[in-house]
């Protein structure tokens, strides 16, 4: 029976890198880094005035005594909604960062995919090989090969739309044009060492029957040669 974890598993981080690289699309065309950047700096400025604030009140308590300011706080009415918080992240990924992130993704992607299509060929075998199958085992079969066929359908659809940020665009179209050179090539390799193989195995074949047929020629000529020599002997003893 399959393993549905290790499955599961393997589907997951197939996902996990999709949703990567989705984020990576979504960060560049959206101008997002770009956003987050001006709230950091509109941040990282309030946090330089309270800085230059703190430093003039411990300049003044050097030099006289300050005054006690009290900050009196109106109280806030509990039928007012509290105010949500927004929340800066302290590193903004720069687009160099993004496009090796956006590469990292891909390669798992592809490294994800290729390893459930491996899993999918050797189960699917052993599933055909099997006098009554489990119809678990070939539930799993037809997951694994929806999730394939979804996965990649997606992140080709996602690549060849029309908001593909520029920095993305040109570098998805070389590697899925060198991915795709090296398929083929591999798959031409593939058959020609099927071929070789089969070629060898009939070489075998051929060079196995040529033996027997010789050994069976050995072997009448041997029968033909005592023949004689029974006839020879037989001349004598007349």
């Amino acid at each position: 029976m399959l393993d549905p974890i290790t499955i599961g598993l393997a589907i997951k981080a197939m996902q996990g890198a999709f949703s990567g690289i989705q984020y990576c699309c979504e960060a560049l065309s959206d101008g997002k880094v770009q956003v987050q950047k001006i709230k950091k700096a509109a941040e990282d400025a309030k946090d330089i005035v309270k800085e230059v604030k703190g430093i003039w009140f411990l300049v003044r308590g050097l030099f006289g005594k300050p005054k006690v300011e009290q900050a009196t706080q109106a109280p806030s009415s509990p039928s007012e909604p509290a105010k949500s918080k927004e929340v800066f992240i302290k590193h903004i990924p720069t687009e160099a960062e993004i496009v090796q992130q956006f590469v990292n993704h891909v390669g798992d992607f592809y490294h994800h995919h290729r390893e459930l299509s491996e899993l999918y060929d050797t189960k699917s075998e052993e599933v055909y090989a099997m006098d009554r199958p489990d119809p678990r085992d070939i539930l799993l079969l037809s997951q694994i090969r929806h999730e394939l066929d979804g996965a990649y359908t997606k992140v080709s659809g996602m690549m060849r739309g029309m908001n593909v940020p520029p920095q993305l665009g040109p570098l998805w179209d070389n590697f899925n044009a060198i991915y795709e050179n090296a398929k083929e090539k591999q798959a031409a390799r593939r058959e020609r060492d099927r071929i070789r193989k089969q070629q060898d195995s009939w070489q075998r074949e051929e060079e196995h029957l040529q033996r027997l047929e010789l050994v069976m020629a050995l072997f009448l000529m041997l029968l033909f040669v005592l023949e004689l020599w029974a006839v020879w002997i037989n001349s004598f003893t007349d």
